[in-house]
């Protein structure tokens, strides 16, 4: 190898030395910098509430309020961020849902009973298009319930939804193998017929929950409600839910805005899902689904 050759193949060994270093300062520097934006990033989130001054939080309640517990742990601890920001004023409960889950229903109305104990910021509940079932159980939590004059007000009511399909299994030639112990384990199978007794017990078990949905509204809304025909599970315009007593105004997120809080700065507290959280939610769908449900 003559002298040439030799130092060529020096130079190209310091080159390739020189990239891999360049490489090694690139990944780094991008690495870096991708973990400074995380860092930073919920500073410049519209989502932080401590970049707002003074204002209202906005706890919005939409949807079907679904079994599980989820939901109710991120409503609930919502509502408790926004009581200990000492930059947040006051609290609306901006509520849209048909109902759902009657325990979920029952668990964010004694968490809020119990915040507005120990707090002394006004909770302001303001039915937007509907506030029915668990999602008026929710409403009626607040210090001031406020419909617009169309919404959907009241079903304060609880059903027991199951299927029988024991005649279709017949024709189809399907025959029931369940092998259980007690006489009524097999209750709501929707292969087996319901007896008396069996039907007499889940009646029962409607009617206390009724029943307890309809003591806390009344302690809820005190001497308010005027008629007991608001108890039969049927439901109202929000100017008809007004003179039954079941609201205080009819108004909008707006004019209460306008009206008590002078014209306060309102922040949302909901959490939007993440990028993560979204795309996994699209990957992997909820297969949840059951025959019997207990729901407002």
């Amino acid at each position: 190898m003559d002298e040439k050759t030799l130092k060529d193949l020096i130079d190209a060994l310091i080159e390739d030395k020189k990239s891999e270093r360049r490489l090694k300062i690139i990944s780094r520097v991008i690495i870096f910098s991708l973990f400074l934006i995380i860092l930073i990033l919920p500073f410049f989130s519209s989502d932080n509430i401590y970049r707002s001054g003074n204002h209202t939080a906005v706890i919005n309640i939409s949807g079907v309020i679904s079994p599980g517990g989820d939901n109710t742990k991120k409503t609930i601890d919502l509502i408790k961020k926004a009581v200990n920001n000492d930059l947040c004023e006051n609290i609306i409960l901006n509520v849209n849902s048909p109902g759902g889950s009657a325990t979920q229903s029952k668990i964010i109305f004694d968490q809020i009973s119990r915040i507005k104990k120990t707090s002394d910021k006004t909770i302001y509940a303001i039915i937007d298009d509907v506030g029915a079932s668990g999602g008026y159980y929710i409403a009626a939590s607040g210090d001031l319930v406020i419909a617009n004059s169309s919404s959907i007000v009241g079903s304060i009511g609880v059903r027991l939804d199951s299927i029988n399909i024991q005649s279709l299994a017949e024709k189809l030639g399907i025959v029931s193998q369940t092998i259980s112990s007690g006489e009524d384990k097999t209750i709501l199978d929707p292969l087996q017929p319901l007896s008396q007794k069996q039907r007499d017990h889940l009646n029962k078990l409607v009617t206390d929950i009724h029943d307890e949905f309809i003591q806390d509204i009344k302690t809820a809304r005190g001497n308010k409600i005027r008629d007991n025909t608001v108890f039969t599970g049927l439901f109202w315009t929000g100017k008809q839910a007004l003179q039954l007593g079941l609201i205080d105004e009819v108004g909008s997120i707006y004019d209460i805005n306008l009206k008590y809080l002078n014209n306060s700065n309102l922040v949302t507290y909901n959490k939007k899902p993440s990028f993560i959280e979204q795309l996994m939610q699209s990957i992997i769908p909820n297969y949840s689904s059951a025959l019997v449900s207990v729901s407002y």
